[in-house]
């Protein structure tokens, strides 16, 4: 049996190595919905040609061959997403931060506790930077020796000219 997923929000660039890793491990890309056009589509539509763009969020909802849902939309509105996606059924993997305030966090994990679907957050620093591979299986191998904490301190390119107006206001990207 195959994973089929969709994703819901394209509007961060993660979504392209969430949608890539699936694909690695032989998962069935089902088609995507985002809002509007977001800077990140042509990219998307560049790595991933011939997945079907749906004019409407709720023919992937209610598409029970479909697992999982992936999300890269707005920081804000992953949460509502993710619980809209549990409720119809499907797993689901956000791009991080998974959600933005407690209040989310909470209904959250309501869901979970209601629908017993699976909500994961992606941390790509974690699973998509070589060093951090590497580093792994030297751990893993022994080379490190026992490892008590592990801690990401590197810096993040800004790219201020690509970034969309919502990666600068607070209620929507989930900072302060």
């Amino acid at each position: 049996m195959t994973l089929r997923f969709a994703a819901i929000g394209l509007d961060h660039r993660h979504i392209y190595g969430m949608a890539g890793r699936m694909i690695e491990v032989g998962a069935e890309f089902a088609g995507y919905w985002t809002d509007g056009d977001p800077g990140t589509l042509d990219g998307f539509d560049k790595r991933f040609p011939g997945v079907p763009r749906m004019a409407d969020r709720a023919a992937l909802m209610e598409d029970d061959s479909i697992d999982l849902i992936l999300i890269a939309a707005i920081p804000a509105d992953r949460a509502a997403l993710a619980i809209e996606a549990m409720e119809h059924g499907k797993d689901v993997m956000t791009d991080k931060p998974g959600c933005t305030t407690m209040a989310q966090l909470d209904a959250i994990k309501a869901c979970v506790a209601k629908t017993g679907r699976i909500w994961s957050v992606n941390f790509s620093e974690r699973f998509e930077v070589a060093c951090v591979t590497k580093a792994a299986e030297l751990v893993q191998a022994g080379a490190i020796g026992r490892v008590i904490q592990t801690m990401g301190m590197g810096p993040h390119r800004l790219n201020r000219p690509t970034r969309p107006g919502w990666f600068f206001e607070r209620e929507k990207y989930g900072g302060f």
